[in-house]
């Protein structure tokens, strides 16, 4: 009826802005990939605990899920972080001029080797094995550093063309990836044997591709 009024309602805004809310869901996140990073190393993929990870984060089980669905997923999170700040590393030392494109090539491998060395190799296992089951979402960042480090070796390849140091009208894409190849055999190697050290497969890779710069020179 007109004239009546209902009780006055009261609208309590949220006086977190969007900003400072994701905010803090990153320091959460970040803070829970933190401990999880320390439990994968001390105790392996298996031996970690999800509900001790959210113990050690200050947060209930419930909330860990919320971030992470799953334990694959968490370790995933951070492998792709720690993928990304590789990818930096790479970038920075394939623009010196001043060294041999062909001992860049090597420096590309020998990041990309001491890299996965820092880890234990059962964690690279599962990583490597939810890429290959989830191409479209496990394998972005993993694929992301194939096609960067084959990019990079293009780029090398094709510096070694300018100087003389290999043949005019070498096909450069194919010569990339032929030298990829070599070092993306060697890693399935290295994840597998637990006995083989990093200093082999390195020594292993760069012999294979001096034979390669051989051959495509």
């Amino acid at each position: 009826m007109a004239g009546l009024r209902g009780p006055k309602m009261t609208i309590v805004e949220d006086r977190r802005t969007p900003g400072r809310r994701e905010r803090k869901k990153a320091e959460r996140r970040a803070a829970i990939i933190s401990v999880a990073r320390k439990a994968f190393q001390e105790s392996g993929f298996d031996g970690a605990s999800m509900e001790v990870i959210a113990e050690d984060s200050d947060i209930s089980p419930a909330t860990l899920y919320n971030y992470f669905p799953s334990k694959s997923e968490l370790l995933f999170s951070i492998l792709e972080e720690d993928l990304s700040s590789l990818s930096d590393r790479i970038s920075n030392i394939v623009v010196d001029a001043k060294i041999n494109p062909k001992l860049l090539i090597f420096n590309i491998m020998n990041k990309y080797f001491y890299w996965f060395n820092d880890y234990d190799r059962g964690l690279i296992r599962q990583f490597a094995a939810d890429a290959i089951r989830s191409p479209q979402f496990h394998g972005r960042s993993y694929h992301h550093l194939e096609s960067l480090m084959i990019m990079h070796i293009e780029g090398l390849l094709k510096r070694m063309v300018e100087c003389g140091n290999l043949k005019s009208g070498l096909d450069i894409k194919n010569s990339a990836r032929l030298i990829f190849n070599i070092g993306n055999s060697e890693f399935y190697a290295f994840i597998t044997s637990d006995d083989l050290s990093v200093d082999t497969i390195l020594d292993r890779i760069n012999n294979q591709i001096d034979l390669a710069i051989i051959g495509i020179g």
